[in-house]
């Protein structure tokens, strides 16, 4: 659908995902510094920003507390794969690394300077969505091509168009060869789709788009809860000896799992 040929080189393809604790962006450079022909790794983020502020400016910051937002799996106050991406863009120079994440833990911030912030843009982009925004595209996601995302997803595709990649009304795409990964189901977050669809937005993609199985997980009858304490005297040997026991009643006696069976 992009018109190129799979891994052609010449015509490398940008991805822009939602990024919480930037495995995703860690683990696509990886792949691009072992060959496969990505062009910009591009960062969707919400409101706890600081993968933005260290792509547009080099701060690495850690923010004084992490809001509540309706994108809640990427919310983070620390991505501790940056630790990975940054060993990687320094050609596994183990020794920077390691200073730069010595100064981080022990001041909460790391600036880099103008050498490696350049390196860094030459690689990344980002861009900052706000829960409004992000209800918007929700709701222009599905006006202009009738498709339901969740709210992570309508956070890469609001911080794709901020950073410039352009989607047509026809369901195409600008002439830069770009993909918009979705890496969640709607079905997860019935608040923030209500929030942002409303009500019978949310009715509507229950009824016509909602996962079978997930529907037939909502029919089950739901265990009580089972808590694990860990009784006054006990080793942290025995309790965890003592928590094996109670997993492997809870599998054989509410799930019908045998030992002989794993």
């Amino acid at each position: 659908e992009l018109g190129i040929d799979a891994g052609d080189e010449n015509q490398p393809v940008d991805i822009v995902l939602p990024t919480g604790a930037m495995g995703n962006l860690a683990a696509g450079f990886m792949a691009k510094t072992a060959g496969l022909p990505l062009g910009k790794l591009c960062s969707g983020v919400n409101i706890n920003d600081i993968t933005h502020r260290v792509i547009e400016k080099g701060q690495f910051h850690k923010s004084a507390r992490m809001e509540k937002t309706l994108s809640e799996a990427i919310n983070i106050q620390v991505p501790y794969n940056f630790e990975r991406l940054l060993y990687y863009l320094a050609d596994e120079n183990y020794d920077l690394v390691t200073e730069w994440m010595s100064t981080m833990e022990e001041t909460d911030r790391l600036d880099l300077n103008e050498e490696w912030l350049n390196l860094l843009q030459n690689n990344f982009a980002s861009s900052r969505i706000t829960d409004d925004e992000m209800c918007e595209t929700m709701r222009s996601v599905y006006n202009r091509f009738n498709y339901f995302v969740d709210p992570h997803t309508a956070i890469a595709v609001a911080a794709a168009e901020k950073i410039g990649y352009v989607l047509d009304g026809d369901g195409g795409c600008s002439s830069k060869h770009y993909a918009i990964l979705s890496t969640a189901s709607p079905c997860k977050f019935e608040e923030s789709v209500t929030t942002a669809m409303g009500k019978e937005g949310w009715s509507a993609y229950f009824q016509s788009e909602f996962p079978a199985g997930a529907k037939n997980i909502l029919s089950k009858r739901e265990c009580t809860p089972t808590l694990y304490k860990w009784p006054e005297g006990m080793s942290l040997k025995e309790v965890q000896g003592d928590w094996e026991k109670k997993a492997w009643y809870l599998l054989e006696n509410h799930f019908g799992q045998r030992l002989t069976d794993l």
